[in-house]
């Protein structure tokens, strides 16, 4: 990344040219890319962004693992973690603001007592 990008939460989160802030995607980028140099063990995910709220993208994990180390790597607080069940469905997720771009992170998973029974 350039000088001008420093990592997200170590004190700075990254400055965005005029043109970078422009184009939302850019932007995205630019968190994606910082994330990535400042954490190389972190584990990809499914990342959807949306044309209707171009600031927010959607990170979708393999797992509560995963989660986690996104959660240390954003410098989200444990207490932001919320356990909800969607359609039947439970999810661990957290929001964590990166920049100008808000990370809705989440994972889908069976607890241990639905995986035991299934």
């Amino acid at each position: 990344m350039s000088q001008h990008h420093p990592a997200p939460g170590t004190g700075g989160d990254p400055l965005l040219t005029n043109a970078e802030l422009a184009c939302p995607l850019t932007a995205q980028v630019v968190v994606f890319a910082v994330l990535a140099e400042r954490h190389p063990g972190l584990h990809g995910a499914y990342n959807t962004t949306s044309q209707f709220t171009p600031t927010e993208a959607h990170v979708l994990l393999d797992g509560p693992a995963d989660l986690e180390a996104w959660r240390q790597a954003t410098h989200t607080d444990v207490r932001d973690v919320q356990l909800i069940k969607v359609d039947g469905e439970w999810k661990v997720v957290f929001t964590a603001s990166v920049g100008p771009i808000v990370l809705r992170v989440y994972t889908v998973f069976a607890p241990a007592s639905s995986a035991v029974t299934a």
